[in-house]
């Protein structure tokens, strides 16, 4: 969803899996960033899709997975021994006080109970090394780091998250995102960020609020629904992903 050409330009790759139209046109066609054409670039769908929808859990779980991602400007440098340096005022960002009154609204908690849903929190790895600076509520569970993501997505019905690609993991089962973005213009202009082809305004998997009060009005009403997609969200879950039919592996196999 992200313009990754900076990056990736600056490898030698000689096949391109993509999984949506949407991604391999950016890619592929005239007038982009991508130095790679129709020759390295494959629409296949990706391998590990085929094992998350034979691994997606449609019972009875009722289970909101809450994964934001991280911000440059709020950790610490990388050092020599490869390891990131804690900063110390992490606590007077913006993200954390945002995150962490999210965490701890009474609102949130009593939606959970009256439509009885748990809440899973995994925050980033580089945000992990300061989770134990956030109050987290006794109702809330802290992800197993040992437990795989395809599993945490599987048993989730719904994600919060802000900018994070995994989204279209949780799309790809056909279950909803509200995106929590409070801090955009900064995001998108500090942030090891290049905006890519994909529209949060046009097309996101659920609704896209920057006050707590919008993300949890948005989320009752996506509770109320059992978290099935609907109106422009179902939409763009159904168009965007061309395979869903548990034969990607296949695909990449016969072009190897």
């Amino acid at each position: 969803k992200d313009d990754l050409s900076r990056w990736l330009n600056s490898k030698k790759i000689d096949l391109f899996i993509t999984s949506t139209k949407a991604e391999y046109d950016s890619i592929v066609n005239n007038y982009n960033r991508y130095k790679f054409g129709k020759k390295e670039v494959l629409l296949t769908g990706l391998a590990r899709h085929d094992t998350l929808l034979k691994n997606n859990n449609i019972s009875s779980i009722k289970q909101i997975l809450i994964m934001p991602t991280w911000r440059a400007n709020i950790v610490g440098s990388i050092t020599n021994s490869s390891k990131r340096d804690l900063k110390e005022n992490f606590k007077q960002s913006k993200y954390f006080q945002k995150w962490n009154s999210l965490l701890n609204n009474d609102d949130l908690k009593n939606l959970c109970e009256l439509y009885s849903y748990t809440i899973v929190f995994n925050p980033h790895p580089n945000i992990m090394p300061y989770l134990k600076e956030f109050d987290i509520l006794p109702y809330i569970k802290i992800a197993n780091q040992n437990e795989s993501l395809q599993m945490l997505f599987c048993n989730s019905s719904l994600m919060i998250t802000d900018y994070s690609s995994v989204a279209f993991e949780m799309a790809y089962l056909e279950k909803p995102t509200v995106y929590y973005q409070f801090d955009k213009e900064e995001f998108f202009t500090s942030h090891t960020y290049q905006k890519g082809y994909f529209s949060y305004e046009k097309n996101s998997f659920g609704p896209v609020v920057e006050d707590e009060e919008d993300l949890l009005k948005e989320l009752e009403s996506l509770l109320q629904n059992d978290c099935k997609p609907f109106d422009i969200y179902k939409e763009n879950i159904d168009s965007t992903f061309v395979f869903k039919d548990s034969r990607c592996c296949e695909r990449i196999y016969r072009i190897l």
